[in-house]
């Protein structure tokens, strides 16, 4: 009984595992464009809602063939096919980015290193203070998940414990500082845990990817929110120092279109033109050849490293540190 059991199970794997072999290429042929589409489509229609379109394809061909000018062109960062890939810039933008107007510096609070001395190399995923990576959806939310990463993170270390994964629906939702899917900022965020007595856990307010009514129980918050606010960083130095220092940090970047087709290896922009995307710095580190930041994203794991990017070090790639934002957690 229990071998035929066996039997029927390698058999139905084989019929049901689907092999996505052709969006996984260093390079892609533009003239097959058609069948690699239809297996993005395979794997990506359902969950991202998409229409199979004529238009789409067309839009997916010449996403290809960016990807494959940025690959020829790039020696130590790689791009591929994701589920961005039959939209265009401005499609993306629109719905994807959700830290909006221009980077908020009038209120923040200027951050002084403290000398810190911290290892060459640094993963707080490594510690347990990073929760597993996310998915935004179809909601310019990334403010909601760069700030619950925050919150998530300093609440690990000051209790040295492993992170637990808090709700950004709460945040979407009962945020009357932003703007639920349309964007807003972490420091807003934390404002608003503040006034509701502190964050829910994710089981408890799980994530619908729009904006609905206030759910909000104080009797079941799990992290109190005490304070927290924006960070004036003047330097990479001075972001290391504060990493070291405060933990995982709610931060926002500059991207451009190469950053949205990020694979793997060492991201080094030339097109981070367009603010804002609100990330979760987690670490730093060298590959051997360059210095980077570890970033958590909220793609889901399918877009970078398992959800994750290494953004270089040193250059203010991105705008690294224009926006940086400190939770305060009891």
């Amino acid at each position: 009984m229990l071998f035929t059991f066996c039997i029927l199970a390698v058999f139905t794997s084989e019929v049901f595992t689907t092999d996505f072999g052709l969006l996984n290429q260093e390079h892609y042929d533009v003239y097959n464009a058609e069948a690699i589409y239809n297996q993005f489509y395979e794997k990506y229609g359902a969950q991202y809602n998409k229409e199979k379109t004529d238009h789409r394809l067309n839009v997916f061909k010449e996403n290809l063939k960016k990807i494959n000018k940025w690959n020829r062109e790039s020696d130590s960062a790689r791009f591929g096919v994701n589920q961005f890939t039959d939209l265009t810039f401005e499609e993306i933008t629109r719905t994807y980015l959700g830290v909006r107007g221009n980077v908020s510096t009038n209120d923040a609070v200027l951050y002084t290193p403290k000398g810190l001395k911290g290892p060459e190399s640094l993963d707080y995923r490594q510690h347990g203070y990073v929760t597993p990576v996310k998915n935004q959806g179809q909601c310019g939310s990334c403010y909601a998940f760069g700030a619950i990463g925050d919150v998530e993170g300093q609440y690990a270390k000051l209790h040295q414990t492993q992170a637990i994964s808090l709700s950004e629906q709460q945040v979407v939702d009962c945020d009357s500082h932003s703007f639920g899917c349309s964007g807003g900022w972490p420091h807003w965020v934390f404002q608003a845990l503040v006034g509701e007595g502190g964050s829910m856990r994710q089981e408890h307010y799980p994530y619908e990817a729009v904006q609905g009514q206030c759910r909000s129980d104080r009797s079941k918050i799990a992290v109190r929110v005490t304070g927290g606010y924006e960070l004036k960083i003047t330097s990479e130095d001075a972001l290391k120092d504060a990493l070291l220092q405060y933990g995982p940090l709610a931060i926002a970047t500059y991207v451009g279109n190469q950053f949205f087709y990020y694979q793997g290896g060492v991201f080094n922009p030339t097109d981070c033109t367009e603010w804002g995307h609100a990330l979760l710095l987690v670490g730093y580190g060298n590959d051997g050849m360059n210095d980077y930041w570890l970033i958590k994203n909220s793609w889901d794991t399918t877009w970078g490293e398992q959800g994750y990017m290494r953004l270089a070090m040193g250059q203010k790639a991105c705008g690294i540190g224009a926006y940086v934002a400190h939770s305060i957690v009891a």
